[in-house]
């Protein structure tokens, strides 16, 4: 009998991958709130709280009187506290402390604007008077309660991202009174402009210290605000250029029914009565989009929004 005799050669396991080196703080903290750029920083992250604050904004004014407006966002940029509250004027502006973030929010807006707005709430068209530097009681305190309007829409804006509550300290006419910032300091800029009469054209633009932004901690910012790599300005102009689709908008007031055997016997002149109800669907496209009253605004007809259906991404 013949014994064969098989060797068995040991296969060698090819060696592990060496293990990735752990990302520093620093760039941990990179890759959730900023990147470098060549010329300075990004903040990608903020990309979505723009776009949230300009829905807010356009629905803060548009219930403050002017229901066509639209508001248009430009791309953001990098320039010091002089060169922005310079460009800003004459403006109002205000300062929000909103820790977690380590500085001051600050937003300016257009005196006309504010001097339109105080007119449309008193009833008014948003008729622009001669300027003046000085604002009346009424118009300080529209101010403010504007300034604290604005700050929950900013909170809405950053949720999600960050959980901050801005803080209205200070209205004023006067850069100089923004004691937080020195002339030299880099603001991040975002510039919001209003499309639509009465006030096309005019602007606001909210300013974080970049040294604010970039002082926030990694592990402070959400989990869903590490992004998606999409490039900025692409997402910007294509944020624009869905901005610009028009939504065919449409409202039923009643739905009579009468019969067959009436419908023929109608001539000139006859009435079909209407009973209208307290609340009207309004459609977008089609689809349900809210509930409204129905009412005048500035000497026409309207329906003010009640209520605004959620969608499936309650957005």
């Amino acid at each position: 009998m013949t014994t064969s005799t098989k060797t068995v050669k040991a296969v060698k396991a090819p060696a592990a991958p060496a293990p990735a080196a752990a990302a520093t703080p620093a760039e941990t903290k990179e890759s959730l709130l900023l990147r470098r750029a060549a010329d300075g920083y990004a903040f990608p992250a903020l990309e979505g709280v723009a776009n949230q604050f300009a829905r807010s904004l356009r629905d803060l004014i548009r219930a403050l009187g002017a229901p066509t407006i639209q508001i248009e966002r430009s791309g953001a940029e990098q320039v010091s506290f002089a060169e922005w509250s310079a460009a800003a004027a004459p403006a109002i502006f205000w300062r929000y402390h909103a820790p977690p973030l380590k500085g001051p929010v600050m937003l300016a807006g257009s005196r006309s604007l504010l001097l339109q707005l105080v007119d449309i709430f008193y009833g008014g068209r948003g008729q622009l008077a001669a300027e003046r530097e000085e604002l009346t009681d009424a118009e300080d305190r529209f101010a403010a309660r504007l300034g604290r309007d604005i700050g929950l829409q900013l909170a809405a804006a950053w949720r999600g991202k960050l959980a901050i509550e801005p803080e209205l300290d200070s209205v004023t006419a006067d850069p100089a009174k923004l004691a937080a910032v020195r002339a030299d300091d880099e603001l991040f800029v975002q510039r919001f402009t209003l499309r639509g009469a009465p006030f096309d054209g005019r602007t606001i633009m909210c300013a974080y210290p970049v040294a604010a932004l970039r002082g926030i901690a990694g592990d402070e910012l959400l989990p869903e605000a590490q992004g998606n790599g999409a490039d900025p300005v692409w997402a910007g102009a294509l944020d624009k250029a869905l901005r610009d689709v028009r939504m065919p908008v449409r409202s039923v007031l009643a739905r009579p029914e009468i019969s067959l055997v009436k419908l023929l016997a109608l001539e000139v002149g006859d009435i079909i009565p209407l009973n209208m109800p307290r609340h009207v669907p309004v459609t977008v496209a089609g689809h349900s989009f809210a509930l409204g009253s129905i009412g005048e605004a500035n000497g026409n007809a309207a329906i003010m929004i009640d209520h605004i259906e959620k969608g499936p991404d309650h957005d």
